[in-house]
């Protein structure tokens, strides 16, 4: 139920900040069992908008989810097959 509901939220601020952007979820929020209360949630954006930063991107996501949300580029990651081989990819 905590991971539904941090997935439900999670969407509506993606939406909210960076709609349209392509999204990869991963981490233990995807993972069945594993998310708990004091998890973070782990997102990788394909491309930054124009004008935001991902310091700025993170204090909005987690400010709106209530949890702390780490943001990278998918691009710029040493994760990268990792994220795409078990993470979630969305469109916000």
């Amino acid at each position: 139920m905590l991971a539904d509901r941090s997935r439900e939220l999670l969407r509506t601020a993606l939406a909210r900040h960076v709609p349209g952007t392509a999204v990869w979820v991963y981490g233990s929020l995807v993972k069945p069992g594993r998310f708990h209360e004091w998890s973070d949630v782990d997102v990788a954006l394909e491309s930054l908008p124009p004008g935001m930063t991902l310091e700025y991107l993170q204090s909005l996501l987690s400010a709106d989810v209530g949890r702390e949300v780490d943001v990278c580029l998918l691009g710029h990651t040493r994760l990268k097959p990792v994220i795409e081989g078990g993470g979630e990819r969305w469109i916000a």
